[in-house]
């Protein structure tokens, strides 16, 4: 299938080479996004055609192109990462552009999207246009179409689509899932040894230490770990103990190579397996972040879990059914329950996990099934049943008009805010806090 893609790739944006060495044919329109999200993307660039906006609807005529595929995040432009060239406009702008292109006739083709969770704002008019809704979980998808009175946002826009389905789309490449595993460093150490990757979320590090529970952090490559708990340990009024915490804590360099090109990417995630296997459990999110609402925070995807899978690694999480991120690592297996915030339980259970190996061997047994490469069938599918419903309508529904819209400086006062806590979100993010003498303080003391 020749697939134009439209929007940011989100993590393991290297995944779409495998796309690509399964025969189809790829070009990108990127837009802004987050730093680590937005293009552009050396380690894709000999297998993906990048276009402008300009060129976009000549090069999908021109090329034959089946289908417009807009994927995953949205972010309001307070959010974004520095300009790039070649890179000016979101992607509601964008799609915008194709679907008056579309009207005026210069091309024939379905244009989709693949949504992700971190979604801040639509673009009304462009969502009710969609030929296909492919959701990231049904959590998400259930959030937004609830009532307002029952926690959700009360959006009808995919009401008049019947092409949707769920399909999460960012998962790591098939090919880092290698067999490079790591003796357990617990072994030779004698300690429970556990890992993040990424930002902590929650984890009371206190707790942590007092219950002899080692904790190596790896960090995403923008956010400074060192920083997060500084502000972790004053909110909970524990900066007097950042000296027994610190004796728990390691500090890794990222292995997140966002930006890089296909051969450091490689080098880097070739090694993942052997560097993150050597650990007991990996840390999911804990507790409610950034102060969701229960609706919105069930539908929340770690993008960590795919990788600890990736590793063949257990995953400490809160117990809570009904969440898309615990109910996934139960159905797989891999979870082990921090209930109560008792952490000598959790000890107990990480020490008695050791020994059996049950959830590593069931992470090892479904990884591959875990990766983005066993998610392209379902994803082509998705793309087959857009196109099939499109070309069965009359051209004059195909090209219909979007609704004129008001000129605005403002992208976001373009479109309807979706999510009212934006606001109040960004402010409670992790490392988003009131940089004090005393903070600084703590973060000296937490590094090695």
């Amino acid at each position: 299938m020749r697939i134009m893609m439209v929007g940011a790739l989100s993590w393991n944006p290297e995944r779409i080479r495998s796309l690509h060495e399964a025969g189809h044919e790829l070009w990108g329109v990127w837009a802004r996004s987050m730093a680590w999200d937005q293009g552009p993307y050396p380690m894709v660039e000999d297998c993906v055609r990048t276009v402008t906006v300009e060129d976009a609807a000549r090069t999908i005529a021109e090329q034959d192109i089946a289908c417009v595929y807009g994927l995953f995040q949205v972010y309001c432009p307070a959010q974004w990462g520095p300009a790039v060239s070649g890179i000016e406009h979101d992607v509601w702008s964008v799609l915008r552009v194709l679907f008056d292109a579309r009207a005026r006739g210069a091309f024939d083709a379905p244009i989709v999207f693949h949504w992700g969770f971190d979604v801040t704002y639509f673009d009304d008019d462009i969502v009710r246009a969609l030929d296909g809704h492919l959701i990231c979980n049904r959590e998400q998808f259930t959030y937004w179409t609830s009532s307002p009175d029952g926690g959700g946002l009360g959006l009808d826009l995919f009401d008049d689509c019947p092409i949707v389905d769920f399909l999460d789309g960012d998962r790591p490449k098939l090919e880092f899932m290698n067999d490079d595993l790591a003796p357990r460093l617990s072994a030779r150490t004698g300690r429970v040894e556990t890992v993040c990757i990424g930002r902590p979320f929650n984890i009371d590090y206190v707790a942590l230490a007092r219950n002899q529970i080692h904790l190596h952090l790896y960090g995403n490559g923008y956010d400074d770990p060192a920083d997060i708990v500084a502000g972790d340990l004053l909110r909970r009024g524990q900066g007097r103990y950042a000296d027994v915490v610190r004796r728990h804590l390691h500090f890794h360099p990222s292995r997140q190579p966002t930006g890089r090109s296909w051969s450091d990417v490689h080098t880097w995630k070739s090694q993942w397996v052997r560097e993150f296997s050597q650990y007991d459990a990996g840390w999911s999110y804990l507790g409610s972040i950034y102060s969701w609402g229960t609706l919105q925070d069930a539908a929340a995807i770690p993008n960590r879990l795919s990788t600890y899978v990736l590793a063949g690694l257990p995953v400490i999480c809160d117990g809570t059914p009904g969440c898309y991120r615990y109910d996934e690592l139960a159905r797989l297996g891999v979870n082990v329950d921090l209930e109560d915030s008792d952490y000598a339980r959790l000890r107990t259970s990480l020490e008695a996990e050791a020994r059996s190996g049950e959830r590593r061997r069931n992470a090892l047994s479904k990884r591959h099934d875990y990766s983005f490469d066993a998610s392209i069938d379902s994803l082509l599918d998705f793309l087959a049943r857009a196109r099939e419903r499109y070309f069965a309508q009359p051209p004059a529904h195909r090209r219909r008009q979007l609704p004129a819209r008001v000129h605005d400086s403002s992208s976001e006062a373009k479109s309807r805010v979706a999510r009212p806590s934006l606001a109040r979100r960004v402010r409670a993010a992790p490392g988003r806090h009131l940089v004090t003498a005393r903070h600084r303080g703590i973060v000296r003391r937490l590094r090695p």
